[in-house]
C-alpha cells in the first residue's frame, strides 16, 4: 500500500473496511473431512462456572466438517466411524481447549520472532539481522553488523535490524515507566533509547538506505531516510514515524515485497498455533494489517481465529457522529475466522491511587518519585479523550482491547461508561450486555473496584507476564498493597468476572510459551523468584478456564468455542503430558503436540504424526522451532 492518504482516500479506507465483512460474511473455511479422536484423556471445560469444576471427562470425540458432534466413551463413539473416518488413537494423551488470548498481538510479534524474518526476509528483499546478545554486547557489536549491512545493500534497499531481550526476558526493563530504572545490572538497558545508538550514528552509516532497529517488545528507531518513506505513506501528523512501531514494517518497509509480507504473517499466525492459540482478540493497528488477514480470510488461510478492532486515527475518526454509528452497525460483522468487535480511543494512563513506600528506592531518586506519583491519567475530568470516550459509549459501542494500567483511571473510565450509558437510555442489563473490557490488569482492580466492575459488566483481560516481569518493582514501589493489584486473577474470579488470558509479548526468541504464563497465574513468582500476592494465586483447573471457556465469552463467541462440547468448533489442542496431574512446576514445560482449529491440524509435531500416519505440519516444525525434534 503506497502513496499519500488524503482525507478523501482516508474515508475510501474506511468503507473498504466497514464492507468488507459484507463481501466474506458467511464464507465457510474450506472443511476438513471426519475423524475420530479416541483413547484419550478430554478436558471439556464444559462447566462455565466460576469454580475449579471443569465438567465432564471424556475418552473420545468425533469431528465432522469443522465441528465436534460427539463427546463420549471409546465404545461409543468408535461405532461412529464409517469406512473413510479417520481414527486417531491419542494413546492416554490428553487433550484441551485451544487457548483463545484476548489481548495478542501477532501483526507486532511475528516482525521481530527470529524463525519468521529468517525465512521470509532474505537479502534480496530486505537485508535483514538479528542480535540476541546482551545490550552491552549488541552495542560494541552494532557499528559492524550495520557496516556489512551497508555494504551488501543495494541503493535504497531497506535494512533491518532485530535485537533480542534473552531466552527469559532477562534483558528487558523489569517493569513500566520508572520500575525497569530500579535494581537492575548497568548492563541491561533500553538500547533503542535514542542515546546508545543515536540517529545521527544511523545517518552517517546508512545515508543510502533507510534503515529500521526494532526489539522484540515495543521499541524502534529509525534513520532520516526511513523517515522519509515513512511520511510518503503516512503524512498525517498523528502517524507519525516516531509512532510506528504499529506500521512501520507492514505498511512502509514491506510496502514493495506484499506477497512476503502476506506469507510471513500467514506463518506468523501458525508460529502462534504452535503455542496453543486457537483463538486471539487484537487491535488492528494498520491497514495493511486488515488487508492481510482479510485475504488470507477470503482465501480460507487463516491458522486461527481473530475477533479484531479499532485503533487507527481515533481523534480523527471517533469526533464523527455519522463514523460512531457506522462502527457500531458493523459490530459482530464478519466470518468465523476473522470478525469485528470494538475498539479503543487511547491508551489508559498509569496513574494510581497507591501510596509510596518512604523505604523504596524510588523515594531516594527524585526524578523517577515524580515519574510515579505523577497523575498521568488519559481520561481525567474534562480531558479530550474522556469527551471521545463518552461520544463513543453513548453511540452504543464497545470499549475493549484498551492498554490499560493504572487503579485511578479506570476509575476515570468506569464514571464516563456509566454516565455515558445511562444518557443513551441503556438499563443496567443493556450496559453488561456489551461486555465492555479492561486489558493487562497491571494495577487494577482494587478490591473497592470490584462491585463496580461487576454491576457494569466489565472483563478484565489480564497478563500474567506483568506478574513475572512488573512485580518486584511494584512491591518496592507500593508494597504488598500495590503488588495485590497486578493482575489480581483470585480476587475477579471469585467476584463472578470474567478475566481472560492474554501473553502481550513476542515469544520467538524466548524460553516462554504459553503454557508458561499460565503458570505464573498459578505460581504467581516474580523474574527473582519471589512469590507475590499469593493470595491471588489461582488453582490450576481455573486458570484452564482463564485462558479457554472465559475468553470464548470476552470475543462473544461462547456458543461456538472455548470448550470441548458437540455443535462447537473442533478447535483443541493434544498434550504431552497430563495437565490436571503434573507437578504444578511442570505445568509451565507443557508441549504442544497437534493443534486443530476447525477440524483442521495446523500444529502437528514429528513423533506424533509418524504415530497416526500423517505429515507434521505447522511453521514450528516446518521452520526448524524446538518442535521440529519432538
Amino acid at each position: 500500500m503506497t502513496g499519500n492518504y488524503s482525507t478523501a482516500g482516508l474515508m475510501k479506507i474506511v468503507i473498504c473496511w466497514l464492507c468488507f465483512g459484507a463481501a466474506i460474511f458467511g464464507q465457510a473455511q474450506q472443511g476438513p473431512g471426519e475423524m475420530i479422536f479416541y483413547n484419550g484423556k478430554l478436558i471439556t471445560v464444559d462447566d462455565h462456572g466460576f469454580t475449579s469444576r471443569l465438567g465432564t471427562t471424556a475418552q473420545a470425540m468425533h469431528v465432522k466438517d469443522g465441528k465436534i458432534l460427539h463427546v463420549g466413551g471409546n465404545a461409543e463413539i468408535r461405532a461412529m466411524a464409517k469406512q473413510d473416518t479417520k481414527l486417531v488413537d491419542l494413546k492416554g494423551r490428553t487433550v484441551i481447549p485451544g487457548f483463545i488470548l484476548t489481548h495478542e498481538h501477532p501483526w507486532d510479534w511475528n516482525p521481530v520472532e527470529p524463525p519468521l524474518i529468517k525465512k521470509e526476509l532474505t537479502d534480496d528483499i530486505v537485508i535483514t539481522r538479528v542480535m540476541d546478545g546482551s545490550p552491552d554486547d549488541n552495542l560494541k557489536a552494532f557499528p559492524k553488523i550495520l557496516a556489512d549491512a551497508v555494504s551488501k545493500a543495494k541503493p535504497g534497499q531497506w535494512i533491518y535490524v532485530v535485537f533480542t531481550l534473552g531466552k527469559n526476558y532477562e534483558y528487558a526493563a523489569r517493569g513500566n515507566g520508572p520500575y525497569g530504572k530500579l535494581g537492575i545490572d548497568p548492563k541491561v538497558f533500553n538500547i533503542l533509547d535514542g542515546k546508545h545508538i543515536t540517529k545521527e550514528q544511523l545517518d552517517a552509516a546508512a545515508p543510502n538506505n533507510p534503515v529500521l532497529l526494532r526489539d522484540v517488545f515495543i521499541y524502534l528507531m529509525m534513520n532520516q531516510k526511513a523517515m522519509d518513506e515513512a511520511r510518503k505513506v503516512f503524512p498525517m501528523p498523528d502517524t507519525t514515524p516516531e509512532g510506528g512501531m504499529r506500521w512501520m514494517f507492514g505498511d512502509v518497509m514491506m510496502k514493495d515485497h506484499y506477497r512476503t509480507l502476506v506469507e510471513t504473517m500467514r506463518l506468523g499466525l501458525e508460529w502462534w498455533a504452535g503455542y496453543g492459540m486457537t483463538s486471539f482478540s487484537s487491535n488492528a493497528y494498520a491497514p495493511s494489517n486488515v488487508k492481510v488477514y482479510k485475504e488470507l480470510d477470503r482465501k480460507g488461510q487463516m491458522p486461527v481465529r481473530e475477533m479484531w478492532t479499532w485503533n487507527w486515527r481515533t481523534k480523527y475518526f471517533y469526533s464523527d457522529p455519522y463514523y460512531l454509528q457506522a462502527i457500531n452497525a458493523f459490530d459482530g460483522v464478519g466470518s468465523d475466522y476473522f470478525w469485528f468487535g470494538g475498539g479503543r480511543i487511547v491508551e489508559g494512563g498509569s496513574c494510581t491511587t497507591a501510596d509510596l513506600q518512604s523505604s523504596s528506592k524510588l523515594a531516594k531518586i527524585p526524578e523517577l518519585q515524580i515519574e510515579a506519583t505523577a497523575k498521568d491519567c488519559a481520561y481525567k475530568p474534562g480531558s479530550e479523550y474522556s469527551k471521545l470516550l463518552y461520544d463513543y459509549i453513548k453511540a452504543g459501542n464497545r470499549y475493549v482491547n484498551h492498554h490499560t494500567a493504572g487503579d485511578e483511571d479506570i476509575d476515570n473510565i468506569m464514571g464516563i461508561i456509566e454516565k455515558a450509558s445511562k444518557d443513551a437510555g441503556m438499563t443496567d442489563e443493556e450496559i453488561r450486555g456489551k461486555r465492555h473490557a479492561f486489558d493487562h490488569g497491571l494495577m487494577f482492580p482494587r478490591p473497592d473496584q470490584v462491585a463496580l466492575f461487576k454491576k457494569l459488566g466489565i472483563y478484565a483481560s489480564g497478563d500474567p507476564f506483568e506478574v513475572y516481569q512488573a512485580s518486584p518493582a511494584i512491591f518496592d514501589i507500593y508494597g504488598e498493597k500495590g503488588a495485590g493489584w497486578v493482575v489480581p486473577k483470585k480476587r475477579e474470579v471469585d467476584a463472578g468476572i470474567y478475566n481472560t488470558l492474554e501473553t502481550d509479548r513476542a515469544l520467538g526468541s524466548t524460553n516462554f510459551t504459553i503454557f508458561s504464563v499460565v503458570g505464573m497465574m498459578i505460581d504467581r513468582k516474580g523474574w527473582d523468584g519471589r512469590v507475590y500476592a499469593p493470595d491471588q494465586r489461582l488453582d490450576r483447573a481455573t486458570a484452564l478456564k482463564v485462558g479457554t471457556i472465559f475468553g470464548a465469552y470476552y470475543i462473544f463467541r461462547e456458543k461456538l468455542l472455548g470448550s470441548l462440547e458437540p455443535g462447537k468448533f473442533a478447535d483443541f489442542l493434544v498434550l504431552d503430558r497430563d495437565y490436571l496431574t503434573v507437578p504444578e512446576a511442570d505445568i509451565a514445560n507443557t508441549r504442544v503436540l497437534m493443534t486443530v482449529v476447525g477440524g483442521k491440524i495446523v500444529h502437528l509435531v514429528p513423533s506424533l504424526a509418524r504415530e497416526i500416519g500423517m505429515q507434521p505440519a505447522g511453521a514450528q516444525v516446518t521452520l526448524g522451532g524446538p518442535a521440529a525434534q519432538w
